[in-house]
């Protein structure tokens, strides 16, 4: 919806906005959606694990484990988080 209107869907070759021609696919896109990092922000991370935005890297964080209720989804979700925390080099990996 823009403006009370819905346009519905567009199928473009090519897209330019301001006179700049988009080359991002929609996936990436959507990656970004929501994110209110700066361009040069997002480009301290390029290159993952190269530098860590805080200048400082944090210690391994070890997998959950024990415990008297498990929880296989949650521990799942965890064990993804911090595999993207040390991908990014904002922790330290094995």
């Amino acid at each position: 919806m823009l403006g009370g209107f819905n346009f519905g869907i567009a199928k473009l070759k090519k897209l330019f906005l301001n006179g700049t021609e988009v080359t991002a696919t929609a996936t990436e896109l959507n990656v970004l959606d929501g994110i209110t990092a700066s361009v040069t922000e997002l480009n301290k991370l390029d290159g993952a694990g190269d530098a860590v935005a805080s200048g400082t890297q944090a210690a391994l964080i070890a997998d959950p484990a024990d415990g008297t209720t498990v929880d296989a989804e949650a521990r799942t979700a965890i064990n993804a988080i911090i595999d993207a925390l040390q991908a990014f080099g904002v922790v330290a990996s094995e």
